[in-house]
């Protein structure tokens, strides 16, 4: 089924401005509750729990829900419900996808939802289940730039992303667990015949290729796993597309008893991921896009993006983060905005990545002062480097991690941030650096009070980092000050300097 594109249509109900809100993600494998802290443009699940009922195990053969599955996912939802009520939250909606939509027993299945109080019961379709899951992927990559797909188990939702806003999508009854017991005789032709339905593809090839779903997170893991990748984080993890459909042609041929032995494959995934992985390789075949990169924001995400004003859909996910979280790491009254501002002129001509990054560090400077001193540099790195973040990529968040690192420490370990050193280029560190000396630099001529920082100017010269004092300020600096500076001009490679106003 396809669909006309779609500008950005929201559902026509607000979200609460305050208070947990819940999700009970009822698919055709599995049933989730996640609980956010609250709708926002960066949402934060406080609580993730999954129950694989296989609703749609027999559907195509039967036309109708697997019984046991229902009777699982029955008595998992009232549990759901008790959770959600227990953890005060102030709105619950259930969203059933391809199995429900398709079954004709679906209505009956939702009849009896609906007999529990609490729940904002939603049938999704199969336009609308791509429309919330290719706005998930912009509410974790604003930039995203090409073909999203999300494989659940009993469908594939295609949709084409570009500058935050959505085109042409599909929905296809492709989902693996649906095929396995759809009783074909070459479920593979199936997957052939499915994506190459789809006209609207052919002129999307060589962008790049946004996967979700818990089938492809598996991928993910498995690949992460053979790679010896260092940081086991799903979103925004990036794969070469010919070394991806190398791996997933592999994986596509493998019995169930060998998947079992490779490392980083799930046991539960063991049936369905030869198809997930078909699927994989014959989308990137008539995509051709240059990577693969994997979004664990999808659905459930994108049915909060939805609901958002256009004012907060504009706000950058990490910026969004950062404010709302960074609030709670604060000891201080000197804000970040007054951090950032004191430190731009030190950062002329930077990009408007490196300008997110740094706003980004301004609000999390001070995550670590409650550590012990000897080991806030550490700690401070292990907390960003693994930040529940959307809005970067990994090396965005080795380079975040290691500004914070030498904001609590000048000459840190390189053994200390191993990860980030693997997964950041030389300019890239060579930024970390110097932007953490700053902060650094900041906190010692403020103490953390605000009104400090714009009576003393930071400036960058051909020749200099120099710091323009005031003649009354000029004899209240002390070495440590000094130090300080002189550690910052050293990472711009220049000498350092102290002048009267």
């Amino acid at each position: 089924m396809d669909g006309e594109p779609n500008a950005g249509a929201t559902t026509s109900r607000g979200i609460p401005e305050k208070g947990r809100v819940g999700i009970i993600d009822v698919g055709s494998n599995s049933i989730r509750l996640v609980v956010y802290e609250r709708a926002s443009r960066a949402p934060l699940p406080v609580f993730n729990e999954k129950v694989l009922c296989g609703l749609a195990r027999g559907l195509d053969a039967t036309g109708r829900l697997n019984p046991a599955g229902v009777e699982m996912a029955l008595s998992n939802i009232d549990r759901f419900v008790t959770l959600a009520q227990n953890m005060k939250v102030t709105s619950l909606d259930l969203l059933a996808t391809a199995a429900v939509r398709d079954a004709a027993d679906g209505a009956d299945f939702m009849r009896e939802i609906a007999r529990r109080p609490g729940i904002r019961a939603h049938v999704v379709s199969g336009q609308d289940e791509a429309r919330f899951s290719g706005f998930g992927v912009i509410c974790g990559m604003p930039e995203a730039e090409g073909v999203m797909g999300d494989l659940g188990g009993g469908s594939l939702e295609l949709v084409a992303l570009g500058q935050g806003r959505l085109g042409e999508s599909s929905t296809l009854p492709v989902g693996p667990l649906r095929l396995m017991s759809s009783g074909k005789a070459d479920p593979r032709r199936t997957v052939l015949e499915a994506i190459e339905s789809v006209p609207w593809l052919r002129q999307q090839t060589g962008k790049t290729f946004y996967a979700v779903g818990g089938a492809w997170r598996s991928f993910a893991r498995l690949h992460m796993e053979q790679a010896g990748y260092p940081l086991h984080i799903i979103h925004h993890y990036e794969i070469a597309a010919e070394e991806a459909r190398a791996v997933a042609r592999l994986i596509a041929v493998q019995s169930a008893k060998s998947l079992e032995k490779m490392p980083g494959v799930s046991r539960r995934r063991v049936d369905t991921l030869p198809l997930a992985c078909l699927a994989l390789d014959r989308l990137l075949a008539a995509l051709k896009p240059r990577t693969v990169v994997f979004s664990a924001f999808g659905l459930r995400e994108g049915f909060y993006y939805s609901r958002l004003s256009e004012a907060e859909r504009t706000r950058h996910p990490l910026i969004a983060f950062t404010e709302e979280q960074g609030a709670g790491w604060r000891r201080f009254d000197l804000s970040p905005d007054e951090i950032f501002d004191w430190l731009t002129p030190a950062f002329a001509g930077e990009g408007p990545g490196d300008r997110i990054l740094r706003s980004a560090a301004c609000h999390l400077s001070d995550i670590s002062w409650n550590d012990h001193p000897d080991y806030r540099a550490e700690q401070a790195y292990v907390r960003v480097l693994h930040l529940p973040a959307p809005g970067m990529s990994h090396r965005e968040r080795a380079l975040l991690a290691m500004a914070l690192t030498y904001r609590y420490k000048s000459e840190p370990k390189s053994a200390t941030m191993d990860t980030a050193l693997r997964l950041c280029d030389g300019k890239g560190r060579s930024y970390a650096r110097r932007l953490g000396a700053c902060l650094r630099l900041a906190y010692n001529l403020s103490g953390g009070a605000p009104g400090l920082l714009p009576r003393i100017s930071l400036q960058r010269t051909e020749r200099d980092l120099r710091l323009v004092v005031p003649a009354e300020l000029r004899g209240r600096l002390g070495d440590v000050t000094a130090r300080r500076l002189q550690t910052a001009a050293d990472a711009f490679d220049l000498k350092s300097a102290i002048v009267t106003a």
